[in-house]
């Protein structure tokens, strides 16, 4: 078993300790600070910097009405177009003057919205430490890894008192990705298709060499990983071809890059990735890594790779776990659009792997 899925078995194993949430009043917790934070009760009024947090406190708390504000980032990313907007339009409501520039506190914009918790990142103290200065409780979250990730969850089942709720949404992964992992574990290990992922092509080509997902989940390799925990790397045409990937994804946050840009441009024709037509767009639940049903693109990736039954039904296991996230009853044409169809039409057998 990965130790990704290790941590989600873990995890969803300590949160089964917990008594239902009607049954808890007071709750504490260790943030990614290795601080203690303690709520007497569930706090009513919650203030996100964190961009992707406001999609997780709704998603665990099966409602808005407690998150008092949020990052513009959050808003302008998330919330203004897109499923998020139309799952949860109440989101875009929600006061955006947390922090106007990147994650830096508008420590009076906070203030003003009389919060019980702050959510912070902990990388620079300079985030937290004003909001301390003025008695605000913070709980800090770390970025990226997969256990993160994991916690963001489990804080937030501290946080709303839905032990119950975080408890479901992280099973759902655990399930999942374990059965997917059994499927993985059959496959050749000297055969596994090369992935790259590309999110800008000009002069240069923008590669994610060291990204936090976890590919050996989907049974596939990475030619671009160096070990040097740098994100991006730039490259030329020549080192591209010296990796020859047998396929390309594309970012889902990558909005002005399509499978096509990739078949219409000469000089990546002699691509192998390019010529077998296997360039791919990440669906939509790719957005953000840090969303709670960024587990589906593991499995994605792996139909992607090895055919249809590395994720039998998908198109209804979006729905399912968008239902049990969010609450939200999607349609067809919202499924299809979640997973980039049209942008992914002239990519090799796109319809039938997702039909």
């Amino acid at each position: 078993m990965s130790s990704r899925l290790k941590a989600f078995s873990a995890l969803v194993v300590s949160l089964s300790l917990f008594l239902p949430a009607t049954a808890q009043a007071e709750s504490a917790f260790v943030d990614h600070r290795g601080k203690t934070i303690t709520f007497a009760k569930p706090p009513e009024r919650v203030v996100t910097i964190v961009r992707s947090a406001p999609i997780i406190y709704r998603a665990v708390d099966a409602k808005a009405d407690n998150i008092a504000g949020m990052n513009k980032d959050s808003l302008v990313r998330y919330f203004t177009k897109g499923i998020y907007a139309d799952m949860l339009p109440e989101m875009a409501k929600i006061n955006a003057g947390a922090a106007q520039d990147g994650f830096v506190p508008n420590v009076e914009a906070i203030l003003a919205q009389k919060p019980d918790a702050v959510i912070q990142w902990t990388h620079d103290e300079k985030l937290i430490e004003p909001l301390e200065r003025v008695g605000l409780t913070v709980v800090g979250w770390q970025c990226c890894s997969e256990q993160d990730r994991l916690d963001y969850v489990s804080f937030t089942g501290y946080m709303t008192g839905r032990n119950d709720r975080a408890q479901a949404i992280l099973k759902a992964q655990s399930d999942i990705l374990k059965e997917l992992d059994g499927k993985v574990a059959k496959l050749d290990k000297a055969k596994l298709p090369s992935v790259l992922h590309i999110d800008k092509v000009a002069d240069q080509i923008q590669v994610i060499a060291n990204g936090s997902q976890d590919l050996s989940l989907s049974g596939v390799t990475n030619p671009a990983a160096d070990g040097t925990g740098e994100w991006w790397r730039t490259v030329d045409f020549e080192q591209l071809l010296v990796w020859n990937p047998d396929i390309i994804i594309i970012p889902a946050y990558a909005d002005d890059l399509n499978p096509k840009d990739f078949f219409d441009n000469p000089v990546l024709a002699s691509l192998k990735a390019v010529k077998d037509k296997r360039v791919y767009k990440q669906p939509v639940f790719a957005r953000t890594p840090d969303a709670p049903e960024i587990f589906l693109t593991s499995e994605w990736l792996a139909a992607i790779a090895h055919g249809a039954d590395f994720a039998p039904d998908f198109k209804k296991q979006i729905g399912e776990t968008y239902k049990l996230i969010y609450g939200a009853a999607l349609s067809d044409e919202q499924v299809k659009s979640i997973l980039e169809s049209e942008r992914n039409a002239p990519a090799t057998q796109y319809a039938e792997l997702f039909d």
